[in-house]
């Protein structure tokens, strides 16, 4: 990977998708992105944890597709969790208000957990 372009690696956890995400979520990016995670969330009682751990970078589009997620997962009675940020896009997300519009955890673990309980 040349951490440039950003990959994603879908693995089932017991019903649970967990998606690792790696480089950028950009403009460039961003509807891939999208196109991936959109059929997902468009099903009740789904239960999703983004690995963030190698996230290098989101842009504002992203974020705002992060909380659009947050929103679609509570309507339909779904899971969405943000696992793993680094500092830098955590303090991003906390300027930009963001922090209460999208369930962060710190850790994978903690977010499986938690979407193991819904």
């Amino acid at each position: 990977m040349t951490g440039t372009e950003l990959t994603t690696e879908i693995e089932d956890r017991d019903g649970i998708r967990l998606i690792h995400v790696s480089g950028p979520l950009d403009s460039i990016s961003h509807d891939s992105f999208k196109n991936l995670l959109d059929p997902m969330l468009n099903q009740s009682h789904v239960r999703i944890v983004l690995d963030c751990e190698n996230l290098t970078y989101v842009n504002s589009r992203g974020l705002t597709l992060f909380a659009h997620y947050q929103r679609s997962a509570a309507s339909s009675l779904s899971f969405f969790g943000v696992a793993a940020l680094s500092p830098r896009i955590l303090k991003a997300i906390e300027l930009l208000g963001m922090g209460k519009l999208v369930r962060l955890y710190p850790t994978v673990e903690e977010a499986l957990r938690a979407a193991e309980s819904l």
